[in-house]
Protein backbone atom coordinates (compact mmCIF):
# COMPACT_ATOMS: atom_id res chain seq x y z
CA UNK A 1 0.00 0.00 0.00
CA UNK A 2 1.17 3.43 -0.73
CA UNK A 3 2.36 5.25 2.45
CA UNK A 4 -0.31 8.10 1.48
CA UNK A 5 -3.02 5.64 1.66
CA UNK A 6 -3.78 5.97 -1.59
CA UNK A 7 -3.46 3.14 -3.53
CA UNK A 8 -3.15 -0.50 -2.95
CA UNK A 9 -1.27 -3.00 -4.98
CA UNK A 10 -1.50 -6.61 -5.60
CA UNK A 11 0.89 -8.42 -8.12
CA UNK A 12 1.02 -12.40 -8.36
CA UNK A 13 3.30 -14.53 -10.23
CA UNK A 14 1.07 -17.66 -11.50
CA UNK A 15 4.10 -19.16 -13.87
CA UNK A 16 4.05 -22.60 -12.31
CA UNK A 17 -0.07 -22.45 -11.53
CA UNK A 18 -0.89 -21.81 -15.00
CA UNK A 19 1.53 -24.31 -16.12
CA UNK A 20 -0.26 -27.27 -14.29
CA UNK A 21 -3.79 -25.90 -14.78
CA UNK A 22 -2.95 -25.77 -19.05
CA UNK A 23 -1.62 -29.29 -18.91
CA UNK A 24 -4.32 -30.89 -17.64
CA UNK A 25 -6.26 -29.32 -20.39
CA UNK A 26 -6.51 -29.82 -23.85
CA UNK A 27 -6.63 -26.88 -25.70
CA UNK A 28 -5.29 -24.46 -28.64
CA UNK A 29 -2.66 -21.85 -27.87
CA UNK A 30 -4.83 -19.07 -28.08
CA UNK A 31 -7.28 -20.45 -25.79
CA UNK A 32 -4.59 -21.82 -23.26
CA UNK A 33 -3.68 -17.73 -23.29
CA UNK A 34 -7.03 -17.06 -22.33
CA UNK A 35 -7.46 -19.96 -19.70
CA UNK A 36 -4.09 -18.43 -18.35
CA UNK A 37 -5.30 -15.16 -17.81
CA UNK A 38 -8.38 -15.74 -16.24
CA UNK A 39 -6.61 -18.36 -13.88
CA UNK A 40 -4.42 -15.01 -12.91
CA UNK A 41 -7.61 -12.93 -13.04
CA UNK A 42 -9.61 -15.21 -10.73
CA UNK A 43 -6.39 -14.68 -8.21
CA UNK A 44 -6.43 -11.09 -8.27
CA UNK A 45 -10.21 -11.13 -7.73
CA UNK A 46 -9.80 -13.52 -4.86
CA UNK A 47 -7.17 -11.75 -2.73
CA UNK A 48 -8.77 -8.11 -3.35
CA UNK A 49 -12.28 -8.83 -2.50
CA UNK A 50 -12.36 -12.47 -0.54
CA UNK A 51 -8.97 -13.76 0.43
CA UNK A 52 -10.81 -15.83 2.53
CA UNK A 53 -13.30 -17.17 0.59
CA UNK A 54 -13.27 -19.16 -2.89
CA UNK A 55 -14.33 -17.39 -5.90
CA UNK A 56 -14.77 -18.37 -9.41
CA UNK A 57 -14.57 -16.76 -12.64
CA UNK A 58 -15.84 -18.14 -15.42
CA UNK A 59 -15.95 -16.80 -19.08
CA UNK A 60 -18.44 -17.54 -21.66
CA UNK A 61 -17.07 -17.39 -25.27
CA UNK A 62 -19.11 -15.94 -28.40
CA UNK A 63 -21.44 -17.79 -30.14
CA UNK A 64 -21.40 -21.16 -28.23
CA UNK A 65 -17.77 -21.69 -28.79
CA UNK A 66 -17.11 -22.92 -24.90
CA UNK A 67 -16.61 -21.76 -21.75
CA UNK A 68 -13.59 -21.22 -19.53
CA UNK A 69 -13.51 -21.56 -15.64
CA UNK A 70 -10.64 -20.55 -13.16
CA UNK A 71 -11.43 -21.85 -9.53
CA UNK A 72 -9.43 -19.84 -6.58
CA UNK A 73 -9.30 -21.10 -3.06
CA UNK A 74 -8.42 -19.31 0.20
CA UNK A 75 -6.03 -21.82 0.89
CA UNK A 76 -4.22 -20.71 -2.39
CA UNK A 77 -5.22 -23.97 -4.42
CA UNK A 78 -6.19 -22.63 -7.94
CA UNK A 79 -7.37 -25.01 -11.08
CA UNK A 80 -8.89 -23.99 -14.41
CA UNK A 81 -10.70 -25.75 -16.79
CA UNK A 82 -11.63 -25.36 -20.34
CA UNK A 83 -15.52 -26.91 -22.13
CA UNK A 84 -15.00 -26.81 -25.81
CA UNK A 85 -17.97 -25.31 -27.77
CA UNK A 86 -19.80 -27.08 -30.47
CA UNK A 87 -19.73 -24.65 -33.28
CA UNK A 88 -16.29 -23.42 -33.40
CA UNK A 89 -12.70 -22.51 -31.33
CA UNK A 90 -13.25 -20.67 -28.49
CA UNK A 91 -13.59 -16.36 -29.00
CA UNK A 92 -14.40 -13.45 -27.42
CA UNK A 93 -15.15 -12.29 -30.82
CA UNK A 94 -18.87 -11.92 -31.24
CA UNK A 95 -22.10 -11.59 -29.37
CA UNK A 96 -22.81 -13.63 -26.10
CA UNK A 97 -19.61 -13.17 -24.52
CA UNK A 98 -19.48 -12.43 -21.23
CA UNK A 99 -17.13 -13.01 -17.76
CA UNK A 100 -18.98 -14.04 -14.35
CA UNK A 101 -17.91 -13.32 -11.08
CA UNK A 102 -18.85 -15.49 -8.21
CA UNK A 103 -17.49 -15.22 -4.79
CA UNK A 104 -19.24 -17.46 -2.39
CA UNK A 105 -19.95 -16.03 1.03
CA UNK A 106 -20.03 -17.20 5.01
CA UNK A 107 -23.77 -17.44 5.27
CA UNK A 108 -23.94 -19.59 2.54
CA UNK A 109 -25.36 -17.01 -0.66
CA UNK A 110 -23.33 -15.94 -3.34
CA UNK A 111 -22.18 -12.30 -4.75
CA UNK A 112 -22.08 -12.04 -8.32
CA UNK A 113 -21.46 -9.84 -11.13
CA UNK A 114 -21.47 -9.89 -15.09
CA UNK A 115 -19.75 -8.12 -17.50
CA UNK A 116 -19.64 -8.51 -21.65
CA UNK A 117 -16.61 -9.03 -22.98
CA UNK A 118 -17.17 -9.42 -26.84
CA UNK A 119 -14.26 -7.67 -28.39
CA UNK A 120 -12.37 -6.99 -25.56
CA UNK A 121 -9.49 -8.05 -23.45
CA UNK A 122 -9.76 -9.71 -20.62
CA UNK A 123 -7.94 -6.82 -18.63
CA UNK A 124 -11.01 -4.33 -19.72
CA UNK A 125 -13.47 -6.91 -18.95
CA UNK A 126 -11.92 -6.95 -15.03
CA UNK A 127 -11.57 -3.53 -14.92
CA UNK A 128 -15.24 -3.11 -16.06
CA UNK A 129 -16.55 -5.34 -13.55
CA UNK A 130 -14.60 -3.84 -10.82
CA UNK A 131 -15.84 -0.42 -11.96
CA UNK A 132 -19.53 -1.35 -12.54
CA UNK A 133 -20.19 -4.64 -9.39
CA UNK A 134 -17.67 -2.82 -7.21
CA UNK A 135 -18.00 0.85 -8.10
CA UNK A 136 -13.99 1.36 -7.04
CA UNK A 137 -11.42 2.37 -9.84
CA UNK A 138 -9.01 0.02 -10.81
CA UNK A 139 -6.42 -1.36 -13.11
CA UNK A 140 -5.80 -4.83 -14.03
CA UNK A 141 -3.04 -6.28 -16.29
CA UNK A 142 -3.24 -9.96 -16.31
CA UNK A 143 -0.88 -12.17 -19.38
CA UNK A 144 0.60 -15.03 -20.01
CA UNK A 145 3.86 -15.02 -22.33
CA UNK A 146 3.91 -18.12 -24.29
CA UNK A 147 6.94 -19.54 -26.97
CA UNK A 148 6.58 -20.51 -29.85
CA UNK A 149 5.16 -23.71 -29.58
CA UNK A 150 2.37 -21.96 -27.37
CA UNK A 151 4.36 -23.11 -23.64
CA UNK A 152 4.07 -21.16 -20.62
CA UNK A 153 7.26 -19.16 -20.54
CA UNK A 154 6.05 -16.43 -17.47
CA UNK A 155 2.13 -15.63 -16.33
CA UNK A 156 1.27 -13.24 -13.89
CA UNK A 157 -0.51 -9.97 -13.57
CA UNK A 158 -1.19 -6.59 -10.94
CA UNK A 159 -3.82 -4.87 -9.47
CA UNK A 160 -3.87 -1.24 -8.56
CA UNK A 161 -7.05 0.43 -6.82
CA UNK A 162 -7.37 3.77 -5.47
CA UNK A 163 -8.42 3.33 -2.29
CA UNK A 164 -11.74 4.89 -0.71
CA UNK A 165 -9.96 6.74 2.32
CA UNK A 166 -7.84 8.15 -0.27
CA UNK A 167 -7.95 12.24 0.18
CA UNK A 168 -6.40 13.50 -2.69
CA UNK A 169 -4.88 11.07 -5.26
CA UNK A 170 -5.44 13.11 -8.19
CA UNK A 171 -1.75 13.71 -8.82
CA UNK A 172 -0.79 10.30 -8.00
CA UNK A 173 -3.51 8.89 -10.06
CA UNK A 174 -2.22 11.06 -13.01
CA UNK A 175 1.39 9.27 -12.60
CA UNK A 176 -0.18 5.95 -12.46
CA UNK A 177 -2.61 6.38 -15.57
CA UNK A 178 0.46 7.07 -17.79
CA UNK A 179 2.64 4.80 -16.02
CA UNK A 180 0.04 2.33 -17.43
CA UNK A 181 0.90 2.99 -20.73
CA UNK A 182 4.41 1.24 -19.83
CA UNK A 183 2.60 -1.48 -19.43
CA UNK A 184 0.41 -2.33 -23.00
CA UNK A 185 3.22 -5.05 -23.81
CA UNK A 186 2.18 -6.86 -20.61
CA UNK A 187 3.81 -10.16 -21.43
CA UNK A 188 7.01 -8.40 -22.28
CA UNK A 189 6.93 -7.07 -19.18
CA UNK A 190 6.13 -10.68 -17.61
CA UNK A 191 9.72 -11.71 -19.67
CA UNK A 192 11.92 -9.04 -18.50
CA UNK A 193 10.97 -9.49 -14.83
CA UNK A 194 10.70 -13.27 -14.70
CA UNK A 195 7.24 -12.77 -13.38
CA UNK A 196 8.53 -11.59 -9.95
CA UNK A 197 5.91 -9.99 -8.31
CA UNK A 198 8.00 -7.71 -5.74
CA UNK A 199 10.18 -6.61 -9.33
CA UNK A 200 6.59 -6.12 -10.79
CA UNK A 201 5.03 -4.03 -7.60
CA UNK A 202 8.28 -2.15 -7.78
CA UNK A 203 8.07 -1.11 -11.34
CA UNK A 204 4.15 0.04 -10.77
CA UNK A 205 4.80 1.82 -7.64
CA UNK A 206 8.39 3.07 -8.77
CA UNK A 207 8.72 6.67 -7.16
CA UNK A 208 6.53 6.40 -4.41
CA UNK A 209 6.70 5.52 -0.92
CA UNK A 210 4.81 2.41 -0.30
CA UNK A 211 4.70 -0.52 2.23
CA UNK A 212 4.85 -4.04 1.81
CA UNK A 213 1.96 -5.89 3.48
CA UNK A 214 1.77 -9.71 3.23
CA UNK A 215 2.38 -12.42 0.56
CA UNK A 216 1.09 -15.32 0.15
CA UNK A 217 1.58 -18.67 -2.21
CA UNK A 218 -0.66 -19.80 -4.57
CA UNK A 219 -0.80 -23.32 -6.02
CA UNK A 220 -2.24 -25.91 -8.59
CA UNK A 221 -4.70 -28.46 -7.02
CA UNK A 222 -7.82 -29.59 -7.36
CA UNK A 223 -10.72 -30.98 -5.08
CA UNK A 224 -11.56 -34.69 -6.12
CA UNK A 225 -11.16 -37.30 -4.45
CA UNK A 226 -12.29 -40.51 -4.51
CA UNK A 227 -15.29 -40.23 -1.77
CA UNK A 228 -16.48 -37.33 -4.38
CA UNK A 229 -17.11 -39.52 -7.14
CA UNK A 230 -18.53 -42.21 -4.93
CA UNK A 231 -20.90 -39.62 -3.96
CA UNK A 232 -21.94 -38.31 -7.21
CA UNK A 233 -22.57 -41.55 -8.20
CA UNK A 234 -24.95 -42.58 -5.03
CA UNK A 235 -27.52 -39.17 -6.94
CA UNK A 236 -27.88 -41.20 -9.71
CA UNK A 237 -31.01 -43.08 -10.33
CA UNK A 238 -31.02 -47.11 -10.30
CA UNK A 239 -31.47 -47.72 -13.85
CA UNK A 240 -28.51 -45.28 -14.19
CA UNK A 241 -26.24 -47.07 -12.37
CA UNK A 242 -28.15 -50.65 -13.73
CA UNK A 243 -26.74 -48.85 -17.27
CA UNK A 244 -22.76 -48.45 -16.18
CA UNK A 245 -23.01 -52.03 -14.84
CA UNK A 246 -24.61 -53.12 -17.98
CA UNK A 247 -21.57 -54.79 -19.93
CA UNK A 248 -19.93 -56.37 -16.21
CA UNK A 249 -16.93 -53.90 -16.08
CA UNK A 250 -15.75 -51.68 -13.67
CA UNK A 251 -16.91 -47.71 -14.37
CA UNK A 252 -14.00 -45.48 -15.22
CA UNK A 253 -13.85 -41.98 -14.75
CA UNK A 254 -11.58 -38.82 -15.24
CA UNK A 255 -11.60 -35.34 -13.28
CA UNK A 256 -12.43 -32.46 -15.98
CA UNK A 257 -10.37 -30.13 -14.00
CA UNK A 258 -7.03 -31.88 -13.08
CA UNK A 259 -7.39 -35.36 -15.02
CA UNK A 260 -7.06 -38.05 -12.76
CA UNK A 261 -8.11 -40.84 -12.94
CA UNK A 262 -10.91 -42.92 -10.79
CA UNK A 263 -12.41 -46.38 -10.85
CA UNK A 264 -15.12 -47.81 -9.11
CA UNK A 265 -15.86 -51.61 -9.07
CA UNK A 266 -18.57 -53.37 -9.85
CA UNK A 267 -19.36 -54.10 -6.27
CA UNK A 268 -19.35 -50.93 -5.17
CA UNK A 269 -21.69 -50.01 -7.89
CA UNK A 270 -24.06 -53.24 -6.72
CA UNK A 271 -23.63 -51.47 -3.49
CA UNK A 272 -25.15 -47.84 -4.82
CA UNK A 273 -28.53 -50.21 -5.65
CA UNK A 274 -28.84 -51.32 -2.00
CA UNK A 275 -30.77 -49.57 0.48
CA UNK A 276 -29.23 -47.55 2.75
Amino acid sequence: MTDDGAFRCITVDATSTVRAVLAAQEADPETSRLLGELVVGSVLYRETMAPTLRVQCICRGAGASGTLVADAHPDGMTRGLYQAGKTRPFSLEGEGALLQMTRNLPTGSQHQGIVGVSGISLDAAFMTYFDQSEQILTMVSVGVAQGPGGEVEAAGGFLVQLLPEAKDARGPLTVLTERFEDFRDFTGVLRELNADPRALTERILEGMDFTWLADSRIHFGCTCSQERVLASLATLDRSEIESLMADGEPFDMSCDYCGRSYRVDLATLRGLLSPS
